[in-house]
């Protein structure tokens, strides 16, 4: 989902997008970075936002829709939903060929056949129905303060069956896990978790049966930001799609992050999985395989890799002591200076084709990834002065006419820079795969035009901000963040048209 929209026609020139000067005499009347309230041209999908208790919700009404049914208890329903991956539709029509049979594979015990398994019971041992003698098969208690029974009958003492079920949800994380007795296969129930453990280690139960629920649903994810607890529901970001567009979507706490691939942030324009190959490159430093093979030679004898560190051209191999010529890979014992097989020895010999692909790999790669990384830096460093300007501001609010809406045009014009940094991070590890030709000249084009107008602004907001001249410099850095909007919105529209019409070609396959 996209925060960004086209700039107004008031701001523009037509011809050449330049911004009009709309100098304003009168002391800041004109409302910080204006955005356009017409339609938002960047192809957004559509998406939902979900909050725990709304899926939960969802994840009920499952439960209670396919109970009805089948005629089970919800609890029991919730156990074969899991048992079928919450494939309901799968599951009534198992059910209803066979239920003693779907009963039996999930683990029932079999006086569960009869459609209503009566709940789990606490017993007392004072109870009339207790045993008159009973010791827990686990820690061997025969008094203890309660005996818990599961619907497979099997009882242990209340105590150990709480330390279990709290040790499997608590420590293993797990929403299914069955009874205590060996090679009992029956599932522990909800409510005879709820009657077992305290009320936060039911809530974490119920907060594992939701991950297993959007674990199984390929239109569900959860947002991926640190401490967030929002899902975002979005049909269409699924299977072949992931080719032709970038999901970008926003949960209800305003975090962006990308549907498809789930990473916690906006990677437009570069598809999912060109981003997952960029950045498998990155982690395994992908540079460091080419300069080894530009800049290492492999020993002719033991064929370790070594790499030279002095000017000679006679090597000594660490590995195997074998010596040989760095630029012809002969022996040294028959070639020497003096040798017939003499070769120009400090005159480096012309590379061979694998050498100077190596290299050609290595500096294209340096190039697009310095440029990647530097707009990451660059966003952090704008962040840092932004803050530090921000605490005079402030200042100034005490001091001035200045309101704090009118004086955080600065902080608009951060935001701004660092979504188009993102943007253009990502335009420079899109365009390493792009191939040659017109199309990447038509994008290198647009992008250039964004990380002209990104630099001119970042530019303001390293300029000196005085009294006597905050009005000028906030009109010009409202001016400027407008234009800037409007280039990242074209760059945000034609990478994904040129998505959605197959446009692009890359110099791997997708």
């Amino acid at each position: 989902m996209s925060d960004y929209s086209d700039a107004g026609s008031d701001y523009y020139d037509s011809d050449d997008a330049s911004v009009v000067d709309g100098t304003n005499d009168s002391d800041f009347e004109d409302d910080p970075v204006p955005r356009s309230k017409g339609k938002n041209t960047s192809r957004d999908v559509e998406h939902r936002s979900l909050s725990t208790a709304e899926l939960q919700d969802m994840v009920d009404s499952d439960i209670s829709q396919v109970a009805n049914i089948v005629g089970l208890e919800s609890p029991i329903v919730s156990i074969l939903m899991r048992h079928f991956n919450w494939n309901s539709d799968r599951l009534i029509e198992k059910f209803l060929d066979s239920a003693p049979l779907i009963l039996h594979e999930a683990g029932e015990p079999k006086l569960a056949s009869g459609m209503s398994p009566p709940p789990a019971k606490r017993i007392r041992l004072d109870s009339p129905s207790a045993p008159t003698e009973f010791m827990c098969g686990v820690c061997c208690d025969d008094d203890p303060p309660a005996v818990f029974r599961l619907r497979c009958q099997h009882a242990f003492c209340e105590p150990c069956w709480k330390e279990y079920v709290t040790s499997k949800i608590k420590d293993e994380g797990q929403c299914t896990f069955r009874c205590m007795h060996d090679e009992c296969r029956t599932v522990v129930d909800s409510e005879s978790i709820a009657k077992l453990v305290e009320p936060s280690v039911n809530e974490r139960y119920k907060e594992l049966i939701r991950q297993s629920y959007v674990g199984a649903r390929p239109r569900l994810r959860f947002c991926p930001h640190p401490g967030c607890t929002e899902t975002v529901s979005c049909p269409s970001a699924t299977g072949s799609t992931l080719l032709t567009e970038v999901p970008t979507v926003k949960c209800g706490a305003g975090h962006v992050f990308c549907f498809g691939c789930g990473m916690d942030s906006d990677h437009r324009p570069l598809t999912c999985k060109l981003v997952k190959l960029w950045l498998k490159n990155a982690r395994e430093d992908a540079g460091t395989s080419q300069w080894i093979k530009a800049n290492t030679r492999t020993c002719p004898k033991c064929e370790n890799n070594i790499e030279k560190n002095g000017g000679c051209n006679r090597i000594l191999c660490r590995h195997c002591q074998y010596q040989f010529c760095w630029l012809c890979m002969k022996n040294w014992s028959v070639h020497g200076y003096n040798g017939n097989e003499s070769c120009s020895a400090w005159k480096e010999a012309e590379p061979d084709e694998s050498s100077a692909s190596a290299k050609q790999n290595l500096e294209k790669w340096l190039f697009y990834f310095d440029r990647f990384n530097n707009h990451e830096i660059s966003a952090r460093l704008d962040e840092e002065l932004c803050t530090r300007t921000e605490e005079k501001m402030v200042e100034w609010q005490e001091t001035s006419k200045m309101s704090w809406i009118e004086s955080r045009f600065m902080r608009d014009a951060v935001d701004e820079l660092t979504r188009c940094r993102l943007t253009l991070k990502w335009t420079y590890a899109m365009a390493y795969f792009l191939t040659p030709g017109n199309q990447k000249q038509i994008f290198e084009d647009v992008q250039a035009d964004l990380e002209k107008a990104v630099e001119e602004l970042s530019q303001l907001l390293e300029e000196p901000v005085e009294a006597d001249t905050v009005k000028s410099l906030r009109q010009r850095m409202l001016d400027k963040t407008v234009y800037v909007r409007a280039r990242h919105e074209i760059v945000l529209r034609d990478t994904a048209d040129g998505l959605a019409d197959g446009r692009w070609e890359w110099t791997v396959r997708e």
